[in-house]
């Protein structure tokens, strides 16, 4: 894994983002803004967070790699701006953030408890739903303070699943043929409880902009496939580059 070269790209990444213009008027009306405001609330609550877990244990299992250290420091800043923005939001459309929500408890009980490679795991599962919803938002609010919102989250999204695709792909190069199928299952069973569980909580929401379940879950799992592939050319990417006799697990 090339750790400078995505720290570079976090680095540049704080500079020069658009703010988007909150003082525009919105063209929703006050029962729709009142569903938004509620559903962007759970979304905020699991944008935030300080990362102390999650790069405790990344330096324990990557001591030599300061870089990636790093980089990962920056993601987990990028979230909390994600949780700024979405705050915003919440209050643009009348509503308040929350402390708490039994999506977020399980979902945190879940990744802690079962070690650092699950955790990265579950934070993409998280990130493959969040460029669903988000996308879906852009797509039937017509409202433009929220589709810059989403805009600016949609294109940070996408790279923290490039980071952690190549980050997996290094690892899953040292792996066996079988080894690799397995995890795959159950990253794919993983996502699938994630996706229902997700609608469930934000079905009110997206049906009242306008959305199906069916979309919801044709854009999620075409999030989901792509990264499975982008996965599997890391992989092979990674594979040709360990030299010929050389086994690290």
């Amino acid at each position: 894994m090339n750790s400078y070269r995505w720290l570079a790209y976090y680095q540049n990444n704080r500079m020069n983002r658009p703010e988007p213009k909150w003082n525009s008027p919105s063209p929703l009306d006050r029962g729709k803004q009142w569903i938004l405001a509620r559903s962007l609330s759970h979304f905020q609550l699991g944008e935030t967070g300080d990362g102390k877990f999650l790069i405790a244990h990344a330096r324990a299992q990557t001591p030599e790699d300061a870089a990636y250290h790093e980089a990962l420091q920056l993601l987990v800043a990028e979230e909390n701006e994600h949780a700024r923005l979405l705050e915003r939001l919440v209050g643009r459309f009348g509503g308040k953030t929350i402390r708490r929500h039994w999506t977020h408890m399980l979902f945190r009980s879940v990744r802690h408890a079962l070690g650092f490679k699950f955790e990265i795991q579950a934070l993409v599962t998280a990130e493959l739903v969040g460029t669903a919803y988000y996308r879906l938002l852009h797509r039937y609010t017509r409202d433009a303070v929220l589709e810059e919102a989403c805009a600016l989250i949609l294109k940070d999204e996408a790279r923290h699943v490039d980071f952690h695709a190549e980050w997996f792909g290094d690892f899953q190069s040292r792996l066996l043929p079988v080894q690799c199928a397995m995890w795959k299952t159950q990253f794919q069973m993983l996502f699938a409880t994630a996706v229902q569980v997700a609608w469930v909580d934000h079905r009110r929401c997206l049906r009242a902009l306008g959305a199906t379940r069916a979309e919801f879950l044709r854009e999620a799992f075409r999030e989901c496939i792509r990264f499975l592939k982008q996965l599997e050319l890391k992989v092979n990417s990674a594979s040709a580059e360990i030299p010929q006799g050389v086994v690290s697990l």
